[in-house]
């Protein structure tokens, strides 16, 4: 679909165009009309002015005084001509030298305008009339080189043209600023609405034209109402998730009461229906946590946070003596919410540092989105069970303790961030090798 700058455009100069070729070819049929007029009216008066002059005697022979004539027609194609026709003679001016303007006779009255070929193949506008004098029919034509009025027309037609070009230019020109100026607006709503997704702002500008500021008060409406909708659903799951904890730890101060002290069996099934429910609250309030990019809110410094992480696992993996290594640009930002990079990132780190020798190498950059690669010098997995790490609940050691549920929960994120989750052995380091594609994660 072309742009309404493109359309507004081609729709001009076709308009234009039209108009231009309009009134081009008006403009050559007025000139040519009006010059034609100017010269037949002209020869018309040469043709009376000729009848004035002859005498016809008893004979019946032309007499014309040159004397009473105008000099051009004593020049050798000079381009102006005349023809004086009886029944019984014709004369020629001396202008056309030994050229022969024979045209045919006319009867009393009439008129004729001819377009003739003249000595040196002139072009020649030539004016019959036939009258009645001294009781003879005669026919006088008088004929005038055009070739300047041709030449004239045609440099008119290209002086025209040339102006009329530069007109529509600069009228496109000009179409093009007042459009350009007037969609402005437009052109700052875009980049404000890429500013919103990166998480830059909070919220468009609504200064702007009558025609779009409808538009923006409404899409700044429906992200405070999708904001307000999430921090309360939020806000909600976190009330359930605290009464349900506290019907819980009733649940294990039962167990633990004197009348089932004897009852191992009992008191062992409810310590584990209540460990398994309160696990699954902890999903689902993280689950829940995973917004994707539906709040707004500045653009994570990866950096930062990796370094705070790293430092943080270093502390609680002490015993390991840890060698973490991190390569992320510090001009990377993340554009989503900064607890779904944490969560991410921290599952998957202290995955990395639970298994590990004392190896773990983070690398975080921008190829069309977030790319995140962890990888460690553990034991690795095996190739049976790499497909199977984003199962809820699926340890691939038993005797490891967890609940499995860590590595769901990245695969979460990454989905709500349309992304991919991928893992395989280290070529590097020989452990795992977990790698994540965030591609709705950077803005374009």
């Amino acid at each position: 679909m072309r742009s309404v700058r493109s359309r507004l455009s081609i729709g001009l100069a076709i308009f234009l165009a039209v108009l231009l070729i309009g009134q081009w070819l008006w403009l050559t049929f007025t000139i040519d009309r009006l010059i034609e007029k100017q010269v037949i009216t002209r020869l018309q008066e040469e043709t009376q002015t000729l009848v004035a002059h002859i005498h016809i005697n008893a004979e019946g022979e032309i007499l014309l005084d040159d004397r009473r004539l105008s000099s051009s027609y004593q020049r050798a194609f000079s381009g102006l001509y005349f023809s004086i026709q009886t029944p019984q003679q014709q004369l020629f001016s001396r202008s056309l030298w030994d050229f022969d303007l024979s045209t045919p006779a006319l009867n009393v009255g009439e008129k004729a305008t001819l377009y003739l070929e003249g000595p040196g193949q002139q072009p020649l506008m030539a004016v019959s009339a036939g009258y009645l004098k001294q009781g003879q029919q005669v026919t006088i034509t008088v004929a005038e080189d055009i070739a300047w009025m041709l030449e004239d027309k045609t440099h008119f037609q290209w002086t025209f043209t040339t102006l009329s070009l530069l007109g529509v230019l600069a009228l496109l020109g000009l179409q093009f600023w007042i459009v350009r100026r007037a969609l402005r607006p437009l052109n700052k709503a875009k980049n404000e609405l890429k500013l919103l997704g990166q998480g830059d702002i909070e919220k468009i500008d609504e200064q702007a034209p009558d025609e779009i500021r409808p538009l923006l008060v409404e899409l700044n409406r429906l992200m405070a109402s999708m904001v307000t909708k999430t921090r309360r659903s939020r806000q909600s799951l976190g009330n359930l998730a605290h009464r349900l904890k506290t019907q819980l730890t009733l649940l294990n101060q039962i167990a633990d009461s004197e009348e089932l002290k004897n009852d191992a069996v009992t008191k062992a099934a409810i310590y584990q229906q209540t460990q398994e429910i309160k696990q699954i609250i902890d999903r689902e309030l993280k689950r829940a946590r995973v917004s994707g990019l539906t709040l707004p809110g500045r653009g994570v410094d990866i950096h930062e946070l990796v370094v705070s992480l790293a430092d943080t696992l270093k502390r609680i993996y002490q015993d390991k003596q840890l060698i973490i290594t991190c390569q992320v640009d510090k001009q990377l930002r993340f554009h989503g919410d900064r607890e779904d990079l944490l969560e991410l990132l921290g599952n998957i780190m202290d995955n990395a540092c639970k298994w590990c020798q004392s190896r773990v190498e983070l690398e975080i950059k921008n190829e069309k989105g977030i790319v995140i690669r962890v990888m460690d010098d553990g034991p690795g997995c095996h190739d049976d069970d790499l497909s199977a790490l984003t199962q809820r609940g699926f340890r691939a050691d038993e005797s490891t303790p967890g609940s499995g549920l860590g590595l769901a929960i990245v695969f979460d994120i990454v989905e709500s961030y349309d992304g991919t989750m991928q893992f395989a052995q280290s070529q590097k380091w020989g452990g795992l090798q977990v790698d994540i594609h965030l591609q709705a994660s950077v803005a374009d």
